[in-house]
Protein backbone atom coordinates (compact mmCIF):
# COMPACT_ATOMS: atom_id res chain seq x y z
CA UNK A 1 0.00 0.00 0.00
CA UNK A 2 2.84 2.43 0.81
CA UNK A 3 4.40 1.72 -2.60
CA UNK A 4 1.17 2.74 -4.36
CA UNK A 5 1.15 6.04 -2.43
CA UNK A 6 4.77 6.77 -3.33
CA UNK A 7 4.09 6.00 -7.00
CA UNK A 8 0.97 8.20 -7.07
CA UNK A 9 2.80 11.05 -5.31
CA UNK A 10 5.67 10.82 -7.80
CA UNK A 11 3.25 10.93 -10.75
CA UNK A 12 1.50 14.01 -9.36
CA UNK A 13 4.82 15.79 -8.77
CA UNK A 14 5.99 14.92 -12.29
CA UNK A 15 2.84 16.51 -13.78
CA UNK A 16 3.02 19.65 -11.61
CA UNK A 17 4.17 22.72 -13.53
CA UNK A 18 7.07 24.77 -12.27
CA UNK A 19 5.81 28.20 -11.31
CA UNK A 20 7.40 31.63 -10.94
CA UNK A 21 6.15 35.08 -10.02
CA UNK A 22 6.69 38.67 -11.16
CA UNK A 23 4.83 41.97 -10.86
CA UNK A 24 3.12 43.55 -13.85
CA UNK A 25 3.80 47.11 -14.99
CA UNK A 26 0.88 48.09 -12.77
CA UNK A 27 2.52 46.28 -9.81
CA UNK A 28 -0.07 43.46 -9.87
CA UNK A 29 1.21 39.92 -9.14
CA UNK A 30 1.51 37.53 -12.09
CA UNK A 31 2.17 33.79 -12.01
CA UNK A 32 3.91 31.90 -14.83
CA UNK A 33 3.26 28.17 -15.27
CA UNK A 34 3.81 25.99 -18.38
CA UNK A 35 4.45 29.01 -20.64
CA UNK A 36 1.16 30.65 -19.61
CA UNK A 37 0.55 33.76 -17.52
CA UNK A 38 -2.04 33.96 -14.74
CA UNK A 39 -3.29 36.99 -12.84
CA UNK A 40 -4.39 36.98 -9.21
CA UNK A 41 -8.18 36.79 -9.07
CA UNK A 42 -8.98 36.31 -5.38
CA UNK A 43 -7.36 35.67 -1.99
CA UNK A 44 -9.03 33.82 0.90
CA UNK A 45 -7.66 32.99 4.34
CA UNK A 46 -5.88 29.90 2.95
CA UNK A 47 -5.72 30.13 -0.85
CA UNK A 48 -4.79 32.43 -3.75
CA UNK A 49 -6.84 31.89 -6.91
CA UNK A 50 -5.17 32.68 -10.25
CA UNK A 51 -6.88 32.89 -13.67
CA UNK A 52 -5.31 32.64 -17.11
CA UNK A 53 -4.73 35.98 -18.83
CA UNK A 54 -5.93 34.61 -22.20
CA UNK A 55 -9.46 35.82 -22.88
CA UNK A 56 -12.12 33.08 -22.38
CA UNK A 57 -9.54 30.54 -21.17
CA UNK A 58 -10.81 28.24 -18.41
CA UNK A 59 -7.42 27.33 -16.89
CA UNK A 60 -6.84 28.27 -13.25
CA UNK A 61 -4.15 27.74 -10.61
CA UNK A 62 -4.56 27.61 -6.83
CA UNK A 63 -1.64 28.40 -4.52
CA UNK A 64 -1.34 28.66 -0.75
CA UNK A 65 -0.61 32.03 0.83
CA UNK A 66 3.14 31.30 0.58
CA UNK A 67 2.79 30.79 -3.20
CA UNK A 68 3.14 27.02 -3.00
CA UNK A 69 1.31 25.22 -5.80
CA UNK A 70 -1.83 23.48 -4.54
CA UNK A 71 -3.53 22.49 -7.81
CA UNK A 72 -4.31 23.39 -11.40
CA UNK A 73 -7.87 23.45 -12.70
CA UNK A 74 -9.17 23.20 -16.26
CA UNK A 75 -7.39 23.23 -19.60
CA UNK A 76 -6.16 26.10 -21.71
CA UNK A 77 -8.28 27.12 -24.64
CA UNK A 78 -6.61 26.25 -27.94
CA UNK A 79 -4.75 29.18 -29.41
CA UNK A 80 -4.58 29.84 -33.13
CA UNK A 81 -1.16 28.88 -34.40
CA UNK A 82 -0.08 27.13 -31.22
Amino acid sequence: MAEAFVTLTSEIQAKSPSISFINSNKEKPLLFADDYTFKLNKITTTTKYWICTIKDCAAKVHTDLNNGLMKTVGNHSPLPGK
